[in-house]
């Protein structure tokens, strides 16, 4: 309430204004509530050496011999896209999937071209589109998004 200048009595805000400053302060809440339910964590509390890729936790994506280990591509922390774990030690005849989680698309292409290469005509779709590869021979695989160069990780094969 507010006081006239011009009388000494008080004016009553109208029903409409007091239905608007409902309004404001409900919407504030759910702005308030949506935005604490957002942010990033990793798979397990950690980060890595560089404090910019998160390191993952080993998603098994089969079992027995030759079973497969799954790569996150996701968004980091500081909000770049990452392979998630950036290194990953694996035995021979281990099968790799790849998941997107992000909302692009994007690629896993080995640094020499030739060892795998999901496609760059095809990519892995946005929101859990998959590439999987098994690594029959032993070696150390650096690999790479062509569509985002500064994404980059390697896959050990013992």
């Amino acid at each position: 309430m507010r006081m006239n200048s011009n009388t000494t009595t008080w004016i009553i805000p109208t029903r409409k204004q007091h239905v608007w400053a409902w309004l404001s302060v409900v919407a504030l809440a759910m702005i308030m509530l949506l935005s604490a339910c957002g942010g990033t964590t990793t798979a397990n509390g950690n980060n890595s050496g560089n404090g910019t890729t998160p390191v993952a936790t080993n998603t098994p994506a089969g079992s027995g011999s030759g079973s497969g280990t799954t790569v996150m591509i996701m968004t980091d922390s500081s909000g770049s896209f990452a392979f998630s774990p950036a290194t990953l030690t694996i035995k021979a005849g281990t099968t790799v999937v790849w998941k997107n989680t992000t909302q692009v698309a994007h690629t896993v292409t080995s640094d020499d071209g030739k060892s795998f290469d999901s496609g760059s005509s095809n990519p892995i779709a946005p929101q859990s589109g998959t590439f999987s590869f098994k690594f029959a021979t032993p070696g150390t695989y650096a690999y790479h998004c062509t569509i985002h160069p500064f994404m980059k990780a390697t896959i050990i094969v013992q």
